[in-house]
């Protein structure tokens, strides 16, 4: 009886160690690897340069729309990290990685905490680079609402971490991982309003379109970051006014519920699909 009471203090001691020998591990492997440093890092940054760059001479809802599109993107890196969690665990489920870290001390959620938080640092670093590029060269104003920006950031991040680990379950191999990512990227940049608002496309796509995951992401940092209440705008619509600090509350608070509900939904979803082990073999 004396092994579980020393044991599992101990271990609850070594959450952080073992939490932070996880981030290392996976921030040296994202970084050595160059397919996940294009997409995970570079892609998002480069399509934000060759999409927002022509834009800036532009207005749309009564901001630069070259700092709309940057924002926009600012969105679609929480995808690109999905794309590269979701491979991430497949590939360490297929080596046997995580069985063996399953058979250890190691606790499981120190295994994701640490993968996660690798993932978020790039995440971090992108919005470093493309907020830079916002307010240096096309003018943007510094972020109104920060506090809602960085919990609406954390919020969608966690919704696509979840989500990639509940999709890893239905993943049959690393090789396979595109056919899954690649619709679900598609999605969240033409049909999320990361490049132009959900109001160009066809009107029996926009109320679907505002429920997926990437709009109300999308549509909430644009409002904490310029202070205006998006969601309806249009390329030809009129300013939107521009709201106080609890009025953007209110209109943000729908679009996190979305969220909320998005990742409790792929928080279910990922306790009944996810493996430890490779589903064949």
């Amino acid at each position: 009886m004396s092994t579980p009471t020393t044991t599992a203090p101990g271990r609850t001691l070594a959450w952080p160690a073992y939490a932070r020998g996880q981030f290392l591990l996976s921030w040296r492997v994202f970084w050595r690897n160059r397919r996940s440093t294009f997409i995970g890092f570079l892609l998002p940054v480069l399509l934000n340069l060759v999409i927002a760059a022509p834009l800036r001479d532009q207005q749309i809802a009564g901001v630069n729309a070259a700092a709309y599109s940057t924002v926009g993107f600012i969105g679609f890196a929480l995808v690109t990290s999905f794309i590269n969690l979701l491979n991430g665990v497949v590939a360490r489920r297929d080596d046997l990685v995580l069985k063996r870290l399953r058979g250890t001390e190691v606790p499981p959620t120190a295994i994701f905490a640490g993968q996660f938080g690798a993932a978020g640092a790039v995440v971090l670093l992108q919005v470093l680079v493309l907020g830079g590029l916002s307010v240096i060269w096309f003018d943007a104003p510094l972020p109104a609402d920060p506090l809602l920006f960085l919990l609406t950031l954390t919020g969608g991040f966690l919704l696509f971490a979840v989500l990639a680990v509940a999709l890893s379950g239905l993943t049959p191999s690393a090789e396979a991982a595109p056919m899954i990512a690649t619709p679900v990227l598609l999605i969240c940049m033409f049909a999320s309003g990361v490049v132009a608002p959900l109001s160009s496309m066809p009107h029996w796509l926009q109320a679907p379109a505002h429920n997926l995951p990437m709009a109300p992401v999308v549509e909430t940092l644009r409002t904490a970051w310029f202070g205006r209440g998006f969601g309806p705008e249009s390329w030809n619509g009129a300013p939107l006014p521009a709201l106080d600090l609890l009025h953007a509350w209110q209109h943000a608070a729908p679009a996190l519920l979305i969220i909320a509900a998005w990742t409790a939904g792929a928080a279910v979803l990922g306790r009944r699909l996810f493996r430890w082990e490779p589903r064949h073999g």
